[in-house]
């Protein structure tokens, strides 16, 4: 069995002949809340659930230039480290990535095809190389990922292009 002592001090130190001041009541105590360690309290931000893939390609777009039969490109120009200057382009996908999380998201040697696709899922709601729809050529019904690539690369279709028939399919 626990018992708790209480102790007033300030009748013991009015008591003491020590030739000190005493120690009087100034107020109740009154108890602040406080942040654990000093950190705050972590502000909840809401964020909207799901981005179309057709904004998306439109607003990454912008970014780079265009690559083909690439997924990112990285260009080096110039020779003298002065005037060496890098510069990335994309295709379709990479500039939905682009489009969503910024371009210093993609611009590095180790950013893959399954990044960007787990990247873009987590935005538009849904794995783009798991969506089968119908192209606007003709060809066989295949994933939407596959679909935007050959769009871009075979049929020579600007980013802008797709983004418009994303945006006709509700995508």
């Amino acid at each position: 069995m626990k018992t708790k002592t209480t102790v007033a001090l300030i009748p013991l130190l009015r008591s003491q002949p020590t030739g000190l001041r005493s120690i009087t009541a100034a107020s109740p105590p009154v108890t602040i809340p406080a942040p654990a360690y000093g950190r705050p309290v972590p502000t909840i931000v809401s964020i909207p659930a799901t981005r179309p893939l057709s904004e998306l390609i439109a607003i990454g777009r912008t970014y780079h230039p265009l690559c083909r039969h690439a997924f990112i490109e990285k260009r080096v120009t110039g020779y003298y480290h002065y005037e060496r200057r890098v510069t990335w382009h994309t295709c379709a996908l990479a500039a939905a990535v682009v489009g969503a999380y910024g371009p210093a998201s993609i611009e590095r040697d180790d950013f893959s095809y399954s990044e960007a696709i787990y990247l873009l899922a987590r935005v538009i709601g849904y794995r783009a190389d798991d969506v089968i729809v119908p192209g606007p050529t003709g060809r066989r019904v295949q994933p939407l990922a596959d679909e935007i690539m050959q769009l871009v690369d075979f049929n020579m279709w600007s980013r802008a292009g797709v983004a418009t028939w994303l945006e006709d399919l509700g995508l």
